[in-house]
């Protein structure tokens, strides 16, 4: 990603990037782990910044959507350099 796309998203307020509501379903969503100090942590960001109205798992998507828009290009090609074709 370009650094002016960074620089974008990162002028864009805290709420509006991270604290939205997703269209994703509840029941579609995958079981993940989290460590108890991050959990708390982002519970206490989403009862107050988020007034309790964001639930987690739209949080949690939000933040991994905002970090492959960043370091995607820098993923696809570390993955590309690991994944070497058979032919």
């Amino acid at each position: 990603m370009e650094k002016n796309n960074r620089k974008q998203m990162a002028k864009r307020s805290y709420g509006s990037q991270f604290l939205k509501k997703q269209t994703i379903e509840r029941r579609s969503d995958k079981a993940i782990y989290v460590r108890e100090e991050y959990h708390e942590r982002l519970s206490r960001i989403l009862n107050i910044i988020g007034n309790g109205n964001i639930p987690l798992y739209a949080y949690l998507d939000n933040i991994l959507k905002h970090h492959f828009e960043l370091f995607g290009e820098d993923i696809i090609k570390d993955y590309d350099k690991m994944n070497k074709p058979l032919f």
